[in-house]
């Protein structure tokens, strides 16, 4: 997938050709930012008549898979400008957020890499013989130290570039990031709904398809307790307090534009709060995790300083004696 950077200034170039009356395909290639090849394939189906939703579906992997359900509701509707505007903000908005974490972790990585190459060297120091250096050795401790966390990262970026479902449910597990998770699904659902909305969907299938993007048991079970009231064609908004996934706060947002014809706008403002929450929180995890495991590094530092002292004295005494 392509970087969230990239994809807001792609999305907001793409918006801004559509607005001045420039053909879909021929904003595909005009548009810079993303890999030529991909955008100029997406153009040439286009022209060749190819329904939009083959076209997504054989679109390149950078791509993200939620945002080409919002792009063929855009272009099925007529509202493909106002929806990749919206896209445009929120890869901004995240992009910022993920800035964060990267800087964030630059100053943990470059403690965590000191510490796998000076702690073997500590370990080696032997105050009878002096420093007992071995190759293997120092490689060895160094790599059983790093590998680790090399092997953690990997896995991190590999279920995020993949968009597994294993990392939410992972997340909810862990203190904090269980907040995270909850509000970056909130986040996505409230934009979702508006954005599908927005496109001119109809509110049940809105609904339907948000619940899929976001991929959350709790939300896909009170979908299909809301099916009786869709097929109704009663409002959702009247049996959304049944539900304890929803926030008090996200009810009065949809209850509040149901009743006033604000809707969709009122569900970006809250996808856009959701995510804000989800930005600060995640930023908290930022701190507290990588403080976590400089804390664990300084108590390994100190037993290990504590060994090293401890061989010392013991050999002082063994003088002394």
């Amino acid at each position: 997938m392509a970087s969230h950077k990239n994809l807001s200034n792609w999305y907001a170039q793409l918006g801004q050709q559509l607005e001045a009356g420039v053909p879909l395909s021929d904003a595909l290639r005009l548009s810079q930012g993303l890999p030529q090849p991909g955008r100029d394939a997406m153009a040439d189906q286009l022209e060749a008549g190819d329904p939009p939703c083959e076209v997504l579906a054989r679109a390149p992997q950078w791509l993200p898979r939620a945002d080409r359900q919002f792009l063929l509701a855009g272009m099925e509707t007529g509202s493909l400008a106002r929806t990749l505007s919206n896209l445009s903000d929120r890869h901004a908005s995240i992009g910022a957020t993920q800035m964060k974490l990267l800087l964030g972790s630059i100053y943990p990585l470059i403690v965590i890499h000191i510490t796998a190459l000076l702690l073997p060297i500590a370990r080696m120091i032997d105050y009878e013989h002096g420093l007992e250096w071995s190759l293997g050795r120092y490689l060895l401790e160094s790599t059983v130290f790093i590998l680790p966390i090399w092997l953690l990262i990997a896995a991190i970026l590999y279920l995020v570039r993949s968009d597994s479902p294993l990392l939410p449910r992972i997340l909810r597990t862990l203190p904090v990031l269980r907040a995270y998770s909850q509000q970056q699904a909130m986040a996505d659902l409230a934009y979702a709904l508006g954005t599908f909305l927005a496109a001119g969907i109809p509110a049940p299938s809105a609904w339907r398809l948000s619940a899929k993007l976001v991929n959350d048991p709790r939300y896909n079970q009170a979908i299909a307790q809301l099916e009786p009231c869709f097929a109704a064609g009663q409002d959702p908004s009247i049996e959304l307090h049944r539900f304890k996934c929803f926030p008090a706060d996200f009810k009065a947002f949809y209850s509040t534009g149901a009743q006033s014809g604000q809707l969709e706008s009122n569900l970006l403002n809250a996808g856009r709060q959701y995510q804000e929450r989800a930005n600060r929180t995640m930023t908290l995890a930022s701190i507290l995790y990588p403080s976590l495991v400089l804390a664990i590094i300084a108590i390994l530092v100190i037993y290990i300083i504590f060994n090293v002292f401890s061989g010392y004295l013991n050999a002082l005494d063994g003088i002394t004696g």
